[in-house]
């Protein structure tokens, strides 16, 4: 066979300073240079991401597959805020499965708005140091392609358990605050933050959100109103600047998720010695 057009996976073992080439093996073969998929391979094993599935041992760990909020229990039930009488959707890309957060927006009819952030309890269904946990770790993020996604959590939890689906009662971690209508400061004395339960009723895309806030409010959505998608836009519903407050409590978030970024990059990277060549 000619190997000289086929892309391996190979991991170096040692390079003497008296040798101009490495040694090590040979760990996979990829395929065939050229390949849609083998060349997508290549550039993940590149940037230190194994295969996009997960092997049976770590499928099998995950073990929901009766899951159900009654099985929860009733006390575990009761520790949690309900929101599922709020109309919360999620929004996102054309045709995404995980749909990890929603918000609920309302006006309480005070000059105030009630927004809330809901995240999917995914901390939850996983134990400490469990073999889902450990490769949740190892991968550190998931990544979307155009022609295909690696996840950073079995497909049981990540698109169904843990997946905002509309009319599914689902485990969220939220923020819920106040904010001035006229104005946008918030009410910090009325933020509150927690677990709890919600059940999403629409899944909006991010197309269909850019529609109506750059005016076309005939769009078709289902579980929301266009006047909820109003209310989230700043230029349409604040009259004055956002408060030099929340500018800054946003510029130390970025500089908190860039370096938050850099730490799973650089930690992936200098814990895998495999490279494609």
């Amino acid at each position: 066979m000619d190997y000289a057009d086929r892309i391996f996976v190979a991991c170096i073992k040692r390079w003497p300073i008296t040798s101009l080439h490495p040694f090590g093996t040979l760990v996979e073969q990829l395929g065939k240079m050229g390949e849609l998929k083998v060349e997508t391979d290549a550039l993940l094993r590149d940037n230190n991401f194994a295969s996009d599935e997960f092997s049976d041992a770590v499928l099998r760990s995950v073990n929901l597959d009766d899951w159900s909020l009654e099985k929860e229990g009733e006390e575990a039930i009761a520790a949690r805020k309900d929101f599922r009488s709020e109309k919360t959707f999620t929004i996102d890309p054309n045709g995404a499965d995980e749909l990890d957060d929603a918000i609920h927006v309302k006006n309480t009819g005070d000059g105030k708005i009630e927004i809330g952030i809901h995240i999917a309890d995914v901390a939850h269904f996983i134990k400490a140091n469990s073999l889902v946990d450990r490769e949740a770790r190892k991968r550190s993020t998931a990544v979307y392609l155009m022609n295909r996604s690696c996840s950073m959590l079995p497909p049981k939890i990540a698109s169904e358990i843990c997946s905002l689906t509309p009319g599914e009662e689902r485990l969220t971690v939220s923020v819920v605050f106040q904010v001035n209508s006229s104005t946008g400061v918030v009410y910090e004395d009325a933020t509150w933050v927690g677990k709890s339960i919600i059940k999403s009723v629409g899944k909006l895309s991010y197309k269909q959100v850019d529609a109506i806030l750059s005016g076309h409010t005939d769009t078709k959505i289902e579980g929301a109103d266009v006047k909820d998608i109003q209310i989230l836009n700043v230029s349409v519903t604040w009259s004055q600047p956002i408060p030099l407050l929340i500018l800054d409590s946003l510029d130390r978030l970025t500089e908190i998720s860039r370096a938050t970024s850099w730490l799973r990059w650089r930690g992936c990277c200098t814990s895998s010695p495999c490279l494609s060549a």
